[in-house]
């Protein structure tokens, strides 16, 4: 293990804080998604008991409260993320040259490198250990059905990449900065470039960037659809890759509870040549009852409810995608701009036990 990663984790964790963050952070997930639960419950059972359906409202909404308490969990961690690893991250190495022991690591057996990484190392793994703690709590939603293991796995690898990221960022920053208020303050100016900065540029891509021919409308399940357009930003912004990776934008499955992916699913469809309203249309789960109102319904998977007939079948509809998912390269722009961070962090932290040596090699090869 990195001595300074194992120097720095053992003085944190020898400390009273650690376990009272620990627990703090569990209870306040518990509590995020007990509230989950009771809002996706209780939109459920008013929608239902709109059509007179009492009593249906935990069979007919079961898949869709997991898939909601899943996306507010996810959305609720990587925000979490974001907000607290800038300020861990950016007292690494300022942090020693305030305290003027950082000359001790440089003249060490250590390259730069190794304690640039044991930097990082040190400030992602307590935002990695409290993303463990939380993952039982991410099984629920799979347990109400609606999403998979898959979906929670890559929902907690994208977070796990923005922290490495905002870490990475935040690292190099330190290793500029002449005080620790300026390091914070940069860090956070730079995650929200990364973060809010992407989306406010494709928010100006889409407005101000779009064509006016998409290519031929044709229509697709009963709505329109064009050839969409690439949507370059939209690759940058680790929101955007989340929502992606956890789920699938064109999966049009019937909702009774409306997801916070909703406002990303629309950058999303739009790039497989589908408006904003096309979810809308796809996913309304009483669209279809309303000319033949109160006469049956058939649940996702199949399940009809005895004393109604059959009027519409309402299965999700999965649209044939026009290009590639968005997350492969949102993970890959995220892991690079962490590698180049980190080689210009490891740049800045010099090292002068490397030029002591050549020095002395050339003295004695002189003599």
């Amino acid at each position: 293990m990195n001595p300074v990663a194992r120097r720095e984790l053992q003085e944190r964790f020898r400390t009273l804080r650690s376990p009272v963050l620990l627990s703090t952070w569990v209870l306040a997930a518990g509590i995020l998604t007990f509230l989950a639960y009771i809002v996706a419950r209780a939109s459920a059972g008013d929608r239902l008991d709109g059509l007179g359906s009492t009593g249906l409202s935990s069979l007919f909404a079961s898949s869709s409260m997991g898939r909601y308490m899943l996306h507010t969990l996810l959305i609720g961690l990587l925000s979490a993320v974001v907000f607290v690893v800038p300020g861990q991250a950016a007292v690494a190495i300022v942090g020693e040259r305030e305290r003027q022991t950082l000359t001790l690591l440089q003249v060490s057996q250590l390259s730069a490198w190794r304690i640039v990484a044991g930097k990082l190392a040190s400030s992602l793994a307590y935002i990695l250990l409290l993303l463990v703690a939380t993952t039982p709590l991410l099984v629920i939603p799979v347990l109400l059905g609606g999403v998979t293991i898959w979906n929670v796995l890559a929902g907690v690898g994208m977070i796990a990449a923005a922290s490495v990221m905002i870490g990475a960022v935040s690292i190099w920053i330190s290793a500029r900065a002449g005080s620790v208020q300026g390091a914070v303050l940069g860090s956070y100016v730079a995650t929200v470039v990364l973060v809010f900065g992407t989306m406010a540029l494709l928010v100006g891509e889409v407005l101000l960037l779009a064509p006016d021919d998409l290519g031929p409308t044709r229509f697709e399940r009963g709505v329109p659809r064009d050839d969409g357009r690439e949507l370059f930003s939209a690759h940058l912004n680790p929101y955007l890759g989340l929502v992606d990776a956890s789920s699938n934008a064109i999966d049009f499955r019937q909702e009774v509870v409306t997801s916070p992916y909703t406002p990303f699913r629309t950058v999303l469809v739009k790039r497989q040549g589908f408006s904003s309203s096309t979810i809308g249309q796809f996913t309304d789960p009483l669209g279809g009852f309303a000319e033949d109102f109160g006469r049956g319904f058939v649940f996702e998977g199949g399940i009809s409810v005895p004393g109604f007939q059959q009027v519409q079948t309402q299965q999700a509809r999965v649209a044939d995608p026009i290009r590639p998912a968005l997350w492969p390269t949102t993970l890959a722009f995220e892991l690079g701009l962490s590698l180049l961070a980190l080689l210009l962090a490891a740049r800045l932290v010099k090292v002068p036990r490397r030029r002591v040596r050549l020095h002395l090699k050339g003295a004695n090869n002189a003599s």
